[in-house]
């Protein structure tokens, strides 16, 4: 289920920030993946990662799921580890390595 108090990531333009997570606008965000997407209505988590905002055109940025399981597997853990750092549940992985 999408939420609209949910991340909404380093956007493009005011329109795809105000849109994210809106339950009767299919634009989700993925923060521990820095992923935009479009959600498949098929009542499961799947979802197409977009390139580009709908609204403005503009390119999104690049989505960090490879890096995440770099960095998890360089950890020597699995994704669903319980010892997995919390961080890497969300997007304080990739901001701190960012010096945001």
């Amino acid at each position: 289920m999408i939420v609209s108090d949910m991340p909404v990531g380093p956007c493009c333009c005011d329109r795809m920030r105000r849109y994210i997570g809106l339950d009767d606008v299919g634009i989700l965000y993925v923060a521990k993946f820095r992923e935009y997407g479009l959600p498949v209505l098929d009542g499961g988590p799947s979802f197409i990662v977009i390139d580009f905002c709908p609204w403005c055109g503009r390119r999104l940025p690049a989505s960090l799921r490879d890096k995440w399981f770099e960095e998890i597997e360089r950890l020597g853990l699995e994704p669903d580890s319980p010892s997995l750092p919390a961080r890497y549940a969300t997007d304080e992985w990739w901001r701190c390595a960012e010096g945001h």
